[in-house]
């Protein structure tokens, strides 16, 4: 029987998951009309045959020669995955809800996800769906969203039956695979090397040169540590803010030059951030910020995490919003010219091939404070008007967690004609998360009124 392992970036994904640091991703939908969780129950269950990954568990391989399989789950339960969540009065208290659910880990002995039904006492009721990050990334978060919960995309999508869950190896037949992909990957590392030394058993050339250069650009040093850069406690708080789709594509298109979706979505966080230094009596430095770039392609079978990143820098000691935003267009279109995000993945996997050492070492430095200070990640939803259980989707929001010394987080996501800045922090770390939810709304009204109509 074949066996699915986590790849070697799931893996390391799912390693970060220790001490105050939680592993997972958090989606929440709010829909208008009352909905109990026995009708959210009996939308996701037949689905999960469309997302067999939801019926999987992880399983440690034996002496953790190979990375964890993915296994069915024998004692799979909807009830275990598809949660009462209560009912709060007003969206500060929904707030504190999922900022607790971001505090709690997901049970590793079972499916990594969960969906929790809150009724709001206004005829609303919200789906907290969390997913751990080693099983999606955003664009595959969105797919199991899509797929899971709304009504247009779901519909009809997969087979008519979950596998069977008593077909799974044993211990022996885990132990005998784990063998042989320590086998594979010894081979494939001795190829690579190989690759790497060249016919003349040199590793020099103009793609090394070019390799060089986008090491320099991505993963130099900064000048100094963040605010942002301090020991993650074990409390989370979120905060939100919402604008219009169409503004924002307006506020990009009007920039000199061009700007897309997500400069401006980048120079509303440094508006943000800025705000949030400057009222609570911090000088505002220039930030750098991790801004991931999915290289899934169109219709990728298979839920995993595919992406790279580029790290861009923000001026924040610049005063004038529109200046700030024209810089950051401006290194971005450098970045995405020199096609860094690509450069990054391939060395990271060249790494893997040549020496594990090596690797680890480089995924150390690239998650050091040093190298960015926050993660900004966009990732576009479905458009028009959106229907969960017959209701209208008014709302849908994106959560990811912190990291270690990263102790802010942003996650961004457009649906529905809206788009959505969802922030994480350390509750402690972080005090008055809302002036940086305030400041990033202040942002964009300043470059609406800085860039000429139309």
């Amino acid at each position: 029987m074949p066996v699915e392992r986590l790849s070697a970036e799931d893996a390391r994904i799912l390693a970060c998951e220790r001490g105050a640091v939680v592993g997972h991703t958090c989606k929440v939908l709010v829909v208008d009309g009352e909905h109990d969780v026995n009708a959210f129950r009996a939308r996701v269950g037949p689905r999960l045959a469309a997302l067999p990954r939801l019926l999987d568990r992880l399983v440690e391989t034996p002496f953790g020669i190979a990375p964890p399989a993915w296994l069915r789950d024998p004692d799979f339960a909807i009830e275990r995955h598809v949660r009462d969540g209560g009912r709060v009065r007003h969206q500060a208290a929904l707030d504190r809800a999922v900022a607790a659910l971001m505090e709690s880990r997901l049970d590793r002995e079972h499916p990594l996800w969960s969906l929790d039904v809150v009724a709001l006492d206004d005829a609303r009721t919200a789906g907290v769906l969390r997913l751990h990050h080693c099983m999606a990334d955003g664009t595959v978060a969105m797919r199991i969203v899509r797929t899971l919960l709304l009504d247009q995309d779901g519909a009809g999508s997969g087979s008519d039956s979950v596998p069977d869950p008593t077909v799974r190896p044993g211990r022996a037949a885990l132990f005998a695979d784990a063998l042989r992909w320590r086998r594979r990957s010894a081979t494939r590392r001795a190829a690579g090397a190989a690759r790497a030394r060249g016919p003349g058993g040199t590793s020099a050339g103009p793609e090394q040169h070019a390799r060089l250069a986008v090491i320099r650009r991505e993963l130099a040093p900064g000048s100094g540590l963040s605010p942002l850069a301090r020991r993650a406690g074990p409390r989370r708080t979120v905060a939100f803010s919402t604008v219009a789709l169409q503004e924002v594509k307006q506020l990009a298109h009007a920039v000199p030059g061009r700007a897309t979706v997500n400069d401006v979505v980048l120079a509303a966080v440094a508006g943000g951030v800025r705000h949030w230094l400057t009222e609570t009596g911090m000088e505002a430095h220039e930030l750098r910020v991790k801004v991931p770039v999915s290289l899934h392609c169109p219709d990728e079978p298979g839920l995993a995490n595919r992406d790279s990143f580029m790290v861009v820098h923000l001026p924040l000691d610049e005063p004038e919003p529109l200046v700030r935003l024209a810089a950051i267009a401006a290194e971005t279109r450098e970045r995405k010219a020199a096609h860094d995000a690509d450069a990054l993945d391939a060395l990271f996997n060249d790494l893997g091939r040549r020496s594990r050492s090596l690797e680890r070492l480089a995924e150390h430095w690239a998650k050091s404070p040093r190298v960015f200070a926050l993660n900004v990640s966009n990732v576009p939803g479905p458009q028009g008007e959106l229907t969960v259980l017959g209701s209208p989707l008014l709302a849908m929001h994106s959560l990811a967690e912190i990291a270690e010394r990263h102790v802010l987080r942003v996650a961004v996501i457009s649906a529905a004609g809206r788009l959505s800045f969802g922030l994480c922090a350390d509750a402690d770390a972080v005090e008055r998360l809302d002036l940086v939810a305030d400041g990033i709304d202040a942002e964009l009204r300043a470059l609406g009124a800085a860039l000429p109509a139309g």
